[in-house]
């Protein structure tokens, strides 16, 4: 049992690798072999979409390290991805990576006999908007390579501390489903199985209550009057489909919130993903 860990971030010390390595960690415990691989370290090249045949073949004509590349997941029996987001999507060093893959066990839209599950981990280190998003990004890539995605982890300097807690037992559940070896029987289950993970509908309305309740267990109590007050407009508002209304509350929400953490954490804005 092998479980391959990217880590799509520039940075080898940052929260996306320390993410990854903790779900490693986890994989090992549950008996797995692993190896890492920084995509920092991998002479990356855009696809060009020259019609080479690569979807049939599986190799690059272009670029032989892509080809490797392609070849260690494929060899793998569970992954482990994180990246970093940037601008509300995954970050470019990641999307190069994702455009060049090629795998023998086909694609979603099938036959496939891919039964691998991944683990796909999202950090957005600064104000944490786009951490759901960018994951529903990373998600449709690896069904679309027929990988079951299990445990979607959205990952802010908010919830960093208890994520790395939950980087490990999934890590330890991925080599579980691995020994499963389940592969999707058809595209129409795989779509419908993508549809019940959680995160994988959510609008950056979502995305935003997901963060500011993230903060509210972080702070504590006697600092968050005024937090859950807004909070409670917002939910109520959501609750009878008022979403404008909603969305503002959660906006005054998050920034009083924010406020209170970097009080409360004293740190500063930002963090190295």
């Amino acid at each position: 049992m092998k479980v391959l860990g990217i880590v799509g971030s520039p940075h080898k010390d940052g929260m996306t690798a320390n993410l990854v390595k903790r779900a490693l960690e986890g994989a090992r415990e549950g008996g797995a072999e692993t190896e890492l691989i920084y995509l920092i370290d991998e002479n990356l090249r855009y696809c060009e979409g020259c019609g080479g045949g690569c979807f049939r073949t599986y190799k690059c004509i272009w670029d032989e390290n892509a080809t490797s590349r392609s070849q260690r997941v494929d060899s793998c029996d569970a992954l482990v991805f994180g990246v970093p987001v940037y601008c509300w999507q995954i970050n470019g060093l990641s999307s190069l990576f994702i455009d060049k893959q090629r795998f023998s066990t086909g694609s979603i839209i099938g036959p496939s006999t891919n039964a691998r599950p991944a683990l796909g981990i999202t950090v957005a280190g600064g104000s944490g908007t786009g951490c759901i998003l960018a994951l529903q990004t990373l998600y449709k890539y690896f069904f679309n390579w027929s990988f079951r995605g299990i445990n979607p982890l959205p990952v802010t300097r908010f919830n960093y501390s208890r994520a790395l807690e939950l980087a490990r037992v999934y890590g330890r559940h991925l080599v579980q489903v691995a020994r499963e070896k389940k592969p999707f029987s058809s595209f129409g289950e795989a779509i419908a199985y993508f549809e019940t993970l959680e995160y994988m509908n959510y609008t950056p309305i979502d995305e935003l209550h997901f963060i500011v309740r993230s903060i509210l267990e972080e702070l504590e109590r006697e600092l968050t009057e005024e937090l859950e007050e807004e909070l409670s407009l917002a939910e109520n508002a959501l609750k009878i489909g008022d979403r404008l209304s909603g969305a503002i509350h959660l906006d005054k929400a998050y920034r009083i919130g924010v406020k209170l953490w970097n009080m409360s954490k004293n740190k500063s804005e930002g963090g190295v993903r």
